[in-house]
């Protein structure tokens, strides 16, 4: 009788455990609610949360662009609402002068620039192809903060071993695709956007452990290799709101 019933309860067991499997396999994970296994097969498929708990943010950043024409360095106070407001003051990175500052509201935008004499307004998307910048205003706010653009909030994702992070690939508006690999910890460690006229690569590294946002960004253009952007973050903060002072 004792064996019958051990031989019971082990299969009770066992279907108690195969249930809770199963009941799990389709659950989103996320950065709070990980998939807690050192060996995880290449090419499991788990759908995975990734969302930015912080409306406001700004970052003080150090970035340097190096290009075929010379290195520029410049300190930037970046101030930034999510999906709403992006707010920068540039300085230069030797002298500390203030060489101007930038706001994009939506598809709107604005520079001023004392120091150039300089006073612009126009679109968001004006502003990219004044300054050569190829990836879309509007996109930066997520970018510097290590967030997915113009996706869900919760995706299906492949992991490759190779790599040892987890994939998805997604399109978005202006015949664009979107390249996404997050590390274990399901941070954003590197993002390609691609599109008829260019391909951009993205590493994230350092991240910073409270908000999860990137402390360095190293940005690259395929058919320009020798330009290349590094974004370092000195300080976050998530207190806000933030004053962003400009007028059209």
């Amino acid at each position: 009788m004792n064996r019958l019933y051990t031989h019971s309860l082990v299969k009770l067991t066992l279907l108690l455990g195969a249930l809770f499997l199963l009941a799990n396999c389709g659950r989103p994970i996320s950065p709070e609610n990980p998939l807690k296994r050192e060996k995880i097969n290449d090419g499991v498929s788990r759908k995975i949360i990734v969302e930015d708990k912080f409306e406001w943010a700004q970052i003080f950043t150090r970035i340097e662009a190096n290009t075929p024409d010379g290195e520029q360095k410049f300190r930037v106070q970046i101030r930034s609402k999510q999906d709403s407001i992006l707010w920068a003051a540039i300085s230069d990175d030797m002298i500390g002068l203030r060489v101007g500052k930038a706001i994009v509201i939506g598809d709107s935008a604005a520079f001023t620039s004392t120091l150039l004499g300089l006073d612009w307004t126009g679109s968001a998307h004006d502003l990219a192809g004044m300054t050569g910048v190829e990836v879309p205003f509007p996109y930066l706010n997520k970018l510097l903060r290590g967030q997915l653009i113009s996706a869900e909030s919760a995706m299906r994702y492949r992991f490759d071993t190779k790599h040892d992070t987890w994939v998805t690939q997604y399109a978005i508006s202006g015949n664009r695709n979107v390249t996404v690999a997050l590390d274990r910890e399901l941070h954003v460690k590197h993002m390609t956007i691609s599109d008829p006229k260019e391909i951009v690569d993205i590493e994230y590294s350092n991240v910073d452990e409270r908000t999860g946002y990137p402390m360095l960004l190293e940005l690259t253009l395929k058919s320009r290799p020798e330009y290349t952007v590094k974004i370092e973050v000195s300080e976050i903060r998530t207190e806000g709101p933030y004053n962003t002072p400009f007028s059209f």
